[in-house]
């Protein structure tokens, strides 16, 4: 059975259903309403969906069906007047999900029935942990997989270093790799870097709509997702938020580098700069994330320009604020430029982009709220980034400066060497204090002798 494209709407009092489904028999076609359950049933397509409200199917219920686009269009009558249904453009949390499996009540806690169950322990040993994947839950080998695609692991083997290991072993890759001459270049080459710090994302307009609605192709890629329920405690929760940051400051870079025009290099900028998806690396606090962000952005990508990450900061901030729905648009791109890479990506949805996808459509906006707020009181220097850009642009200002001085030395003495006017001799006229008088004498030899019939000019007659 096919999952049929859906939409869900509102109003006080009632809900409406859209349901994609073309070449249906509609003789065949059931549809069951049972409080927050939600039926539907027409060959070859079947949607059980469970709504964040109850419902009723009575005589004001309505439905009708359209042949030429396909659509079966559904009111009913909310159980409860005036109650507003919250995540009903959530598509993949609305799927019925699987049964969910025994657990300790004494160990666990759910929160609002959403799909994400808090471990009481708020601790995380990561000392011996191997594990990678979204929220670190995949333990199985490998298999070679880094060393295949190179071009995407910068940890070749995750499951035979411990996840404590692995940002040291980052930091130092990116101390190997990081290039003061093409830092500088970028520093003083303002031409060059003005565009993409003027240039702003599409989110980051006055004129992009906070009223953000999913298209067509991006609800076929959330109906498309498992329905999954997720076990974490507390840090692990925190940390795949703070994975969050770190994944879309690469997008955020994508989009203000390439004047919002995605191209085929955009995954890789994406897969590179985020610690997350090259290294398996996890992360404790925001300040963290972002340092570490500012970091790859100046070590491997075409503009490496401290002022442009702070620019991306700004923009992912912005998108933040902006809230979830937004932030589930930007990942199903993410999600899309993988699948359609040339580098094989698409396992980067296996480990990463697909949960975060059904994750963030469970989470509560609160949380996104609170990254923000922790993003905006969050400042990032030079000298946090331990490349030792200060001293580096220091050392180079210097540098011009001798330069500088060189250059006007050398032109003062081609000026000093230089005629008045072009085909003349220049006099050398002396000054003296005493007779109050100039004495004007040829530099050229050749210039002393003069004519016998002419007299000399006396001292004291006034010069002609």
């Amino acid at each position: 059975m096919l999952t049929p494209r859906f939409k869900l709407s509102q109003d006080a009092n009632h809900v409406f259903v859209i349901i994609h489904a073309p070449y249906t028999n509609i003789g065949d076609t059931e549809i069951d309403v049972e409080g927050e359950n939600f039926l539907f049933v027409s060959s070859p397509y079947f949607l059980r969906l469970r709504l964040p409200g109850r419902i009723v199917d009575n005589d004001s219920s309505k439905g009708s069906y359209t042949c030429e686009s396909g659509d079966f269009s559904l009111t009913f009558d909310k159980e409860t007047p005036g109650e507003y249904f919250e995540n009903l453009d959530m598509i993949t949390s609305l799927l019925a999900p699987k049964d969910i499996p025994d657990i300790n009540p004494s160990l666990v806690e759910m929160l609002e029935e959403d799909g994400i169950t808090f471990d009481d322990n708020d601790k995380t040993d990561n000392s011996n942990k191997f594990t990678y994947g979204f929220a670190f839950k995949i333990s199985t080998e490998f298999k070679g997989i880094g060393n295949e695609f190179p071009q995407i692991f910068e940890l070749k083997a995750p499951e035979s270093v411990a996840v404590q290991d692995r940002t040291k072993m980052r930091i130092e890759n990116e101390n190997d790799k990081f290039s003061s001459d093409h830092y500088l270049a970028d520093l003083y080459e303002d031409e060059l870097i003005a565009p993409y710090l003027m240039h702003s994302p599409h989110w980051v307009s006055p004129d992009f709509s906070n009223n953000i609605e999913f298209i067509e192709e991006e609800v076929g890629i959330l109906k498309e997702l498992p329905n999954k329920h997720y076990l974490l405690n507390k840090n692990e929760k925190k940390q795949v938020l703070l994975g969050l940051i770190d994944i879309l400051f690469g997008y955020c870079y994508d989009k203000r580098t390439t004047l919002n025009e995605s191209n085929v290099e955009s995954s890789w900028t994406i897969n590179k700069l985020s610690s997350t998806l090259s290294w398996f690396c996890v992360f404790n606090d925001v300040k963290e994330v972002l340092v570490a962000c500012y970091r790859r952005a100046l070590v491997y990508p075409i503009f490496r320009n401290f002022e442009l990450c702070e620019k991306v900061k700004g923009d992912l901030v912005v998108m933040l604020k902006k809230g979830k729905k937004l932030i589930i648009k930007c990942f199903i791109e993410i999600h899309q430029m993988f699948n359609t890479s040339n580098d094989a990506r698409y396992i980067l949805n296996q480990l990463y982009i697909k949960d975060y996808l059904v994750f963030l459509q469970k989470c509560r906006t609160e949380e996104i709220d609170e990254l923000y707020k922790d993003m905006v009181n969050i400042n990032i220097t030079k000298n946090d980034l331990e490349l030792e850009l200060e001293e580096l642009e220091a050392a180079a200002e210097l540098v011009q400066q001798e330069e500088t001085e060189i250059m006007e030395n050398q032109m003062a003495l081609k000026m000093a060497s230089m005629s008045l006017l072009p085909g003349l001799k220049k006099n050398n006229i002396e000054y003296d204090d005493d007779s109050d008088e100039y004495d004007t004498s040829s530099s050229d030899s050749s210039n002393d002798s003069s004519d016998d019939s002419s007299d000399d000019l006396d001292s004291d007659d006034d010069p002609l």
